[in-house]
């Protein structure tokens, strides 16, 4: 079982959540399943604590890797 956050939940240790920060330091937690399945929100509500398309992991595109984390 995943650890949970609780202010975040699943999608803080989903590999299809895109965590996106805006200038002003805000950050939104952005689910990448959505943009091919309807079931999901693009932005859903936190905490999220059951999700049928959680898959634990790490995001696809990582920070480290160079990228922003914004999501084009």
């Amino acid at each position: 079982m995943p650890v949970i956050d609780d202010s975040i939940g699943l999608c803080l240790t989903c590999r299809r959540m895109r965590a996106v920060t805006t200038r002003r330091g805000s950050t939104f937690y952005r689910c990448a399943r959505a943009d091919t399945d309807p079931r999901f929100a693009r932005y859903p509500a936190l905490p999220m604590l059951q999700c049928v398309g959680y898959e634990e992991g790490r995001p696809e595109d990582e920070t480290e890797q160079g990228g922003t984390g914004a999501v084009p």
